[in-house]
């Protein structure tokens, strides 16, 4: 029984180092799965609120096509969303870089949470004076 028990642990210890070594758990994205990433962070030009990957537009196709073949010449992630940023504008981005012109859609957002704060503050300061 207890050889059995020791023959069985050194069996499933072996199984779940060679099933996590292998090179399918090790190995870089492919090239398929870094084009579904990237196509996932651009918006597709034709439709208002779908990415890329979502849209089912021809345009759409060919574009991540291009991908596609800009990853198997070797391109890097930053180099292709460049590319489609000079190509058709900053908005292509669903997260554009922080630049003089998108400083406004990094701002906005904090100064309306600030604003928010100080709002809820003097609403709580009044009300705890008329308490008082």
């Amino acid at each position: 029984m207890n050889k059995a028990l020791t023959a069985l642990f050194a069996f499933l210890c072996l199984s779940f180092s060679l099933t996590f070594t292998h090179p399918a758990y090790t190995a870089e994205p492919s090239i398929r799965d870094q084009a579904i990433a990237i196509s996932k962070e651009l918006r597709d030009p034709n439709a208002i609120n779908q990415s890329l990957y979502e849209s089912e537009f021809p345009q759409a196709a060919e574009l991540k096509a291009r991908i596609y073949q800009m990853l198997q010449a070797g391109e890097s992630r930053e180099r292709i969303l460049n590319y489609f940023a000079e190509r058709y504008g900053e908005q292509i981005r669903y997260e554009p870089g922080v630049k003089p012109s998108t400083i406004a859609l990094w701002l906005f957002p904090l100064v309306l949470i600030l604003l928010a704060l100080v709002w809820a503050g003097c609403r709580l300061l009044k009300i705890k004076r008329k308490t008082s």
